[in-house]
């Protein structure tokens, strides 16, 4: 495998520079062990088509034609329109065979590249009196550094097809704005980036496996690697262990749940600051013993039973800036019944629609506390009473009727759990959800997918997963006020904390 042929794609770049496995599995992976794209990415990818033809949209582009995945007819078809000097060339491809002085080993290396825009600038080229820049259309709203290491990659192959440095590449985001790549400046990141890439790629043991829930949730790797953290009961499956205090704790040769367990906390200082350590014990002791454990040495005080409860959760299109679902789940203690609302906006014009259905709702029970998880919701609810308005019901006395439920834990309690999303917290509890394996990032789909077609299973399904969402969190609140009469010595004011 050490001298086989690499293949080196800015797009395998470009996963290297967020997560060195998944480029290392792409390359070499059992595909079996490859999910299928989730819908959310099927989705951006869409939208960021859409953005490149907007872009493109009235001006002249020339596109060379070559089968997919024929590198090499597609390189000699961009040459040859670069060689004829056309202004702009539109999924134009570069590629490189040669061994390149840049780079250390550099032999039995094929790079690849494929610049959204190749764009014709005043300079001297083995081709003219010009010469090509690399302009890359990307949905993104910043320009993330990996944006220009993929830049750069592909100025450095154009510095050696056309003969000539190119200028600066550039990025053009999400919202229009066009951003510079300082070639002085991300060149020599970018030469140490494809070393290092290729010498992982040469290595057949995939680099070693880390979880972390907010960066491998799309990763159609995810399912495999989490199989191999379990497995080896992996650090990073701690909740608090971050790639930096995972090398701290690894300089300790602490490697195993049992160990950071027994950690004492003077033990990482100054890497790791004592509160945090004490934490990360405390979290791999709940895992160990596969229980709960309070935060503290008490157990907090329970937050009474109120004769009717809300609990409120929101389903949203960020890229339409439209919260689309307004869901309230009601539970009447007193009658013994439980009514799920859903205010739902057809279009995104009804938000505003469904912004006062919702707020007639929270007046009709004016004492009843709003439970909900996450400080989104009540974000929300700020924004929108700016944006309409709307004076119905005065916020300073809506706003102190929320109650984060995640918060509450996460000041009370220590659970045996991967990390506290409410899909987490709610599994350990034993709750599930209708739909199997939905999440909220495809209700973004399903709810475009109701405007595009007015698909009444769509619909369905995001009232359920809504419905359930806030179920989930009466289960959990229901849970903490159990587990709080359990304890024999109170917190006081618990709640005023969150």
């Amino acid at each position: 495998m050490g001298n086989s042929m690499i293949l080196l794609t800015d797009d395998l770049l470009l996963d290297y520079a967020r997560c060195h496995r998944r480029a290392h599995l792409h390359h070499w992976g059992d595909r079996h062990h490859r999910a299928p794209e989730k819908d959310f990415v099927l989705k951006l990818r869409r939208e960021h088509q859409q953005q490149i033809q907007t872009v493109l949209a009235g001006q002249r582009v020339a596109t060379p034609e070559y089968s997919p995945q024929d590198w090499s007819a597609g390189a000699v078809a961009t040459e040859t329109l670069m060689a004829a000097g056309v202004e702009q060339i539109h999924r134009g491809i570069l590629r490189w065979t040669e061994p390149l002085e840049e780079l250390p080993q550099p032999e039995g290396l094929e790079l690849v590249g494929r610049p959204t825009l190749l764009v014709k600038q005043p300079g001297v080229s083995r081709f003219g009196n010009w010469c090509y820049q690399p302009v890359n259309i990307k949905l993104g709203k910043r320009p993330k550094s990996e944006y220009k290491l993929v830049a750069m990659f592909q100025g450095l192959m154009l510095t050696h097809i056309q003969g000539a440095t190119p200028p600066d590449p550039q990025l053009i985001l999400r919202e229009g704005s066009t951003h510079g790549v300082d070639s002085g400046y991300w060149w020599g990141k970018m030469l140490a980036a494809v070393t290092d890439c290729v010498r992982a790629l040469r290595d057949a043991e995939a680099p070693e496996v880390f979880i972390s829930r907010q960066r491998c949730s799309l990763c159609p790797w995810y399912d495999h690697c989490h199989g191999v953290a379990v497995a080896t009961q992996h650090l990073s499956l701690v909740p608090g262990v971050t790639p930096g205090r995972y090398a701290s704790l690894q300089g300790l040769g602490v490697t195993s749940l049992a160990q950071l367990a027994a950690l004492e906390p003077q033990q990482v200082e100054p890497d790791i600051e004592p509160a945090i350590a004490r934490h990360l014990q405390r979290q791999a002791q709940a895992i160990v013993e596969n229980r709960p454990l309070p935060l503290g040495t008490a157990h907090p005080s329970p937050q009474p039973l109120a004769p009717i409860e809300l609990y409120f959760d929101l389903e949203a299109e960020p890229d339409q800036d439209v919260d689309f679902l307004f869901g309230v789940f009601c539970v009447n203690h007193d009658k013994q019944t439980e009514t799920f609302h859903g205010f739902f906006a057809e279009h995104p014009r009804d938000e505003p629609l469904i912004w006062q259905q919702f707020l007639a709702l929270l007046h009709r029970y004016p004492t009843a506390p709003i439970f909900h998880f996450s400080p989104y919701e009540v974000e929300t609810v700020k924004r929108l009473s700016q944006r309409y308005r709307m004076s119905q019901y005065p916020m300073r006395s809506l706003l102190p009727r929320f109650i984060d439920v995640h918060a509450w834990l996460m000041a009370v309690a220590v659970l045996p759990v991967e990390n506290y999303s409410l899909k987490s917290v709610a599994k350990w509890l034993g709750f599930t959800w209708r739909d199997q394996g939905l999440s909220g990032d495809q209700t973004v789909c399903l709810y475009n997918q109701w405007l595009e077609t007015a698909d009444q299973e769509a619909l369905a399904m995001i009232l359920r997963y809504n419905e359930d969402d806030c179920r989930a969190t009466h289960q959990l609140r229901m849970w903490l006020h159990d587990w709080s009469l359990r304890g024999e010595t109170n917190f006081a004011n618990i709640l005023d904390r969150v």
